[in-house]
């Protein structure tokens, strides 16, 4: 009996040791957690910084990182992208909030994929006297940027209450050319459903523009693809061109009296080369005023009474508006670019052409009266005078 007790007293002793020392290692696992939940904001944090001094002719900061471990996320805080040598005044790009997280429904597509959300992100594009004074972005691998922060592929985005100016702070009168109350979500970019489709993802967006205008887009995509491939429908509507006077004064040499304008675009790439058309509406459109001339130099008088005369000759009178439409095609530098920037591009070359009144090609004096050349034998049609010229050369 004595032997069984001792038997017993050395396993319930052993048992015990055990026990602490169980405890121990959890004690210890449970510190080195919350040292590693501790530890992981500022981790992350120089991961990023890293990734955003990487970006050519950019540079980027944060100001913080908040982990979500419940739901497998994390939150960036006050990121800044400056252009880096530091001549453009105002970032490129902010945000407040970057959401990024697993998108756990996408599992029962045996897919592991994440979603991001922006919150009142802003995008500055500006136009300035020299390269180094001018951002527009479009040449730089942003999509790679924002998916090298999560281990897994981004397959839905979302932008909520975002901004987008396009500025010229060094004209006598700034431009600021800008959309508010932006909000865009794009689903599917990592083709986790409708596998058999040419363009399987998708991005709906709305926003509102200066002018009153409002700003809506339709657009399917392969983004997957090598190249630019989509279908891209958009449109711009009931914008007063009043609030656009400093935008064409600077680069039109004329404003207006009075008028609305409306856009209404359609664009599909493949293989590198894109076609589609144009098509702008003016109503109520004037163009000239007498009163408004005074003050002005002697060139500026004659460019807005030429400007005038076009708007007034090509109206239709009864309803008191202008119409036309304009087809345009061409090719982007590289098969390899960017389907964001290329979309970006396509939105900012269609505003500008077709606000801006432009002559289709230069005309010299050898070059009067050839065949084929505008004005030879009959006034060119408005969308020569008007809108863009047929052949865009890429944006």
């Amino acid at each position: 009996m004595p032997a069984i007790q001792q038997l017993e007293r050395k396993i319930e002793s052993r048992w015990l040791r055990l026990a602490r020392g169980l405890r121990w290692v959890i004690v210890i696992v449970v510190l080195l957690l919350i040292a590693g939940r501790l530890a992981l904001p500022w981790a992350i944090k120089d991961y990023v910084n890293k990734r955003l001094q990487r970006i050519p002719d950019y540079s980027g900061s944060i100001g913080g990182i908040h982990v979500h471990l419940w739901r497998g996320a994390y939150e960036i805080r006050n990121i800044k992208i400056f252009k880096s040598n530091g001549k453009v005044p105002v970032p490129f790009f902010s945000s407040p909030s970057i959401d990024l997280a697993v998108e756990w429904r996408e599992l029962f597509h045996r897919a592991l994929v994440a979603s991001v959300v922006m919150t009142k992100p802003e995008v500055n594009f500006v136009s300035g006297p020299t390269k180094e004074q001018t951002q527009s972005g479009f040449q730089q691998p942003w999509g790679k940027t924002l998916a090298s922060f999560f281990p897994t592929r981004i397959n839905r985005f979302e932008v909520k209450d975002g901004q987008i100016h396009f500025q010229d702070l060094f004209k006598q009168q700034p431009v600021n050319i800008y959309m508010t109350n932006l909000h865009a979500v794009a689903t599917n970019l990592t083709n986790t459903r409708k596998v058999g489709q040419t363009l399987p993802a998708g991005l709906d967006a709305t926003g509102d523009t200066l002018g009153g205008g409002f700003f809506a887009m339709d657009l399917k995509m392969d983004p997957l693809n090598t190249s630019p491939t989509f279908e891209l429908n958009a449109s711009l509507t009931n914008v007063d061109l009043v609030a656009l006077n400093s935008f064409m004064r600077a680069y039109g040499k004329f404003d207006v009296d009075r008028g609305n304008f409306q856009l209404f675009t359609s664009v599909a790439s493949v293989n590198g080369n894109y076609t589609g058309h144009v098509k702008v509406l003016f109503k109520d459109l004037k163009v000239f005023a007498w009163e408004k001339e005074r003050g002005k130099n002697a060139l500026e008088v004659f460019w807005d009474a030429v400007v005038g005369v076009l708007a007034e000759g090509f109206k239709n009178h009864p309803h008191d508006q202008l119409a036309t439409s304009v087809p345009i095609s061409g090719s982007f530098n590289t098969t390899h670019v960017d389907i964001w920037g290329a979309v970006g591009s396509l939105l900012h070359n269609a505003f500008i052409r077709a606000l801006l009144p432009t002559i289709d090609q230069p005309v010299h004096l050898q070059d009067v009266g050839k065949p084929g050349t505008p004005g030879a034998s009959k006034r060119p049609p408005p969308s020569k005078i008007l809108a863009a010229p047929h052949e865009a050369k890429g944006p």
